[in-house]
């Protein structure tokens, strides 16, 4: 084979590996950017109970991930919404993670400084230790208690449950009154249960452990959810709660798709993110 013929081919064999080399850094860069950046997703839920906005940071499934030092890049942001209350609903870390368990404590500590912050466990960090260490940190951990408050004038009761799991007689009713009509009624629970919570009639269900469906399909919805494949394309009129704002017969649930990633980091068109959700009043 003449000089120049084998020059040239090692010339494209190095031009192909260079391709190659690129399109394996921009798909590591891109499967980085999906599982460890967060995005801040915004929504606004109006009422007529509600008399002056107010702003909500609803933050789960955290899974000890760390944003920046310290989890800093994760708090500026929850500053930056100058949040009236922060919620969080569980899996703040996993299971036997003992380094993740203090990242989370340390995020609640500093959570705390920024404005009040009211908390129910997953299956994950369901801890009876960490009832006294968020206390001592100024949380509220409300597993099946109830606490008023008001805030910006606006008459609040807020709810919370532990459940990690529903029976088919599961009723909030064997545990809390009905939810007072005069005031803006909110029950945080780690995992959505439509019925139940439509049934109570809460005003807003805070909701996380679905992690956004993981993998989402552009124009297509989650890859898989809820035991089925592409359940938006397959699922005729079934709603599919993988995130985001949905309607009930008596409020809103919203499903947030969570801060982390488990058990692998394998989010696809769903990156992680921070909810801030305004409660603002009806519009005449």
């Amino acid at each position: 084979m003449p000089h120049h013929a084998k020059r040239t081919k090692k010339i494209r064999r190095l031009r192909l590996a260079l391709i190659l080399l690129l399109v394996i850094v921009l798909l590591v860069g891109f499967w980085a950017f999906e599982n460890f950046t967060f995005t801040v997703h915004r929504t606004t839920i109006t009422s007529d109970k509600i008399t002056t906005p107010l702003t909500l940071v609803h933050l789960s499934d955290l899974h000890g991930a760390v944003y920046g030092k310290n989890n800093r890049k994760l708090l500026r942001a929850v500053e930056r919404q100058s949040p009236d209350l922060i919620f969080t609903t569980g899996d703040m870390y996993t299971y036997g993670d003992d380094e993740g368990r203090e990242v989370a404590l340390a995020l609640y500590g500093e959570l705390a400084k920024i404005a009040p912050v009211y908390a129910v466990p997953g299956e994950h960090d369901r801890n009876e230790a960490d009832e006294a260490a968020l206390t001592a940190l100024g949380v509220t951990l409300l597993s099946y208690r109830q606490q008023t408050l008001t805030v910006k004038g606006n008459q609040l009761r807020l709810y919370g449950i532990d459940n990690v799991y529903y029976t088919d007689t599961f009723n909030l009713f064997y545990e809390f009154d009905k939810p007072p009509a005069d005031s803006y009624n909110i029950l945080l629970a780690h995992i959505p249960n439509f019925e139940a919570f439509n049934w109570f009639g809460p005003d807003l269900s805070l909701c996380g452990d679905t992690h956004g469906g993981l993998v989402q399909i552009p124009f297509l919805g989650p890859l898989y959810f809820d035991g089925e494949w592409l359940p938006e394309v397959t699922g005729g009129d079934k709603t599919v709660t993988d995130k985001g704002l949905f309607d009930t017969y008596t409020g809103h649930v919203y499903v947030t798709g969570g801060l982390g990633n488990y058990p692998y980091p394998l989010r696809l068109f769903n990156r992680p993110e921070l909810s801030v959700l305004t409660l603002a009043p009806a519009e005449d």
